[in-house]
């Protein structure tokens, strides 16, 4: 199976095991820290508090949601300029892992970072792509965050 995904998506496919980019920078800053509480319900004063979240934790202010950083990894994929000649569409399929490294402190200035680490068929056709997927955050050599992101792909029909 391997091999014939290799015959239809052969750009993609000689992407494997390659870095497939990065994307643009983004500032976090406290407000975009309150609309994600707002939106999810996950406030709590090491977000949402910058007074009292200097008191409490040895962040020195709020920080980033761990699950807004995740969040953010569709919008860093956009940057990314996969091939798509072959592929109807893609869906995100989830995570086989997903490991929050540091604190990202607010007003940082994070990016997504990939890796195609596999594509596998699923059936005759459609694939899935396993990305590995790192959130960086400018200034710092530690990851903020790490995942292996599942993306399914449907192929496009086949010329007859």
């Amino acid at each position: 199976m391997t091999q014939d995904i290799a015959l239809r998506l052969p750009e993609l496919f000689a992407l494997r095991g390659k870095e497939i980019g990065a994307s643009d920078w983004k500032l976090i800053d406290q407000k975009a820290i309150d609309q994600f509480s707002a939106l999810t319900g996950d406030a709590g004063p090491i977000h949402n508090d910058p007074e009292l979240a200097k008191e409490v934790a040895p962040f020195g202010g709020t920080i980033v949601q761990g699950f807004m950083m995740l969040s953010c990894l569709t919008g860093f994929a956009k940057n990314l300029n996969l091939p798509q000649h072959g592929v109807a569409f893609r869906l995100n399929y989830g995570f086989d892992r997903v490991r929050i490294i540091a604190p990202v402190p607010v007003d940082s200035r994070i990016r997504g970072r990939f890796f195609l680490a596999d594509i596998t068929a699923r059936g005759d056709q459609a694939a899935l792509m396993t990305i590995k997927a790192t959130v960086e955050v400018e200034g710092s050599e530690t990851p903020a965050l790490v995942a292996d992101w599942l993306g399914y792909l449907q192929f496009a029909p086949e010329d007859s």
